[in-house]
């Protein structure tokens, strides 16, 4: 009795280590100017979003028309999406909370004070800005996805739209550009910012192949540098089969002092390759194909002949049910890998 419930442990542990499997872990970083931020006493986290991607749709059409040799095709267009169900709100927000107290609780430990959103917001790079408050999951910032921001956490954007969307403001829109300005009015506090996409659809190759054709699958991953690829239902003039392309990038980066329009430290920690999350979602392809039909002899009325080929439409639809305890101790880990060790390495070079 006593062996059959060490096995049983034995196994129970194998399953829960499974769940966590890893990929490769492949990081990478540009940086500049490390040793002149070693005075440095203070710190403030101008972001930390986590992006949880649960639904994907895409869509692709072929136009028909006149074929070589003679006669008509139809119009094609074909359909796919995907989704994951199983997670809350709750579920994801934990996951956010988590990464966060480990995040602060890694820079307390160098000997770092935190900067507060209040003083921050007193700052003049901050003056026409508003402030967010953490812990609300939001579906407008990226298709598909749910954005989350630390419980408690506050931080600034300079505009909040209609629909809920928020601009970082910066150059471009790239709020980085402030930050040597903000360590400035900080007097010189280090800048953290904390920037993570957890993705689940695999956008490379989807539209490969003749006709209208879309190939996804599934690959739960810390992304890279990459992009979402989603229908776009949002466009004041829509086209047919037109998909917006949102580019994305897991970043932890850090920047220090003002010289000139740039800072005088600078790091930015990135992924060389995505970091794979093994064994939570399922592997699943999801294709759909539409090829339009053909008319090679028309009708005639002795002046002119008419075709008529059939326009054609497939569309496919996927939900993968999740694990949610699984897909919380796996995407964890990947993003904990990633940002404790681009965290240590900066904050390890200001001795």
């Amino acid at each position: 009795m006593k062996k059959i419930l060490l096995l049983s442990l034995f196994a129970a542990f194998a399953i829960n280590t499974k769940a966590q499997t890893l990929g490769e872990f492949k990081p990478g970083e540009t940086k500049y100017g490390l040793g002149k931020a070693k005075d440095a006493k203070r710190i403030y986290i101008s972001n930390f979003a986590i992006n949880y991607q649960i639904y994907n749709e895409k869509q692709k059409f072929k136009q028909g028309g006149r074929m070589l040799g003679g006669g008509y095709k139809g119009d094609a267009k074909a359909e796919a999406s995907v989704g994951l169900v199983g997670l809350t709100e709750a579920d994801v927000q934990q996951i956010t909370d988590r990464l966060y107290q480990d995040f602060v609780s890694q820079i307390k430990a160098k000997g770092l004070d935190l900067v507060t959103a209040d003083e921050a917001g007193r700052a003049g790079t901050y003056s026409d800005y508003v402030k967010m408050q953490g812990g609300k999951v939001s579906l407008a910032q990226f298709p598909g996805t749910m954005t989350t921001a630390p419980t408690g956490y506050e931080w600034y954007v300079k505009k909040v739209k209609d629909d809920g969307k928020t601009k970082s403001g910066g150059f471009l829109g790239n709020a980085s550009f402030l930050y040597p300005k903000l360590s400035k009015d900080l007097n010189d506090a280090i800048i953290a910012d904390v920037n993570i996409y957890v993705m689940f659809v695999e956008d490379k190759n989807a539209f490969q192949g003749g006709g209208a054709s879309i190939k996804i699958k599934t690959n739960l991953r810390i992304a890279d540098n990459e992009a979402i690829v989603m229908s776009d239902n949002d466009s004041f003039i829509r086209l047919k089969g037109q998909n917006s392309v949102t580019a994305i990038n897991s970043t932890v980066n850090f920047a220090h002092g003002k010289m000139g329009l740039g800072a005088t430290t600078s790091y930015i920690g990135k992924l060389s390759k995505p970091l794979e999350i093994d064994d939570v979602i399922e592997d699943t392809k999801v294709t759909s194909f539409a090829r339009g039909g053909t008319d090679y002899v028309g009708v005639s009325n002795m002046y002119v002949t008419y075709f008529n080929p059939e326009d054609r439409t497939s569309e496919t639809n996927k939900v993968i049910k999740v694990d949610n305890k699984k897909y919380i101790d796996g995407v964890y880990a990947g993003a904990k890998k990633f940002i404790d060790y681009h965290t240590e390495a900066f904050l390890s070079a200001l001795k």
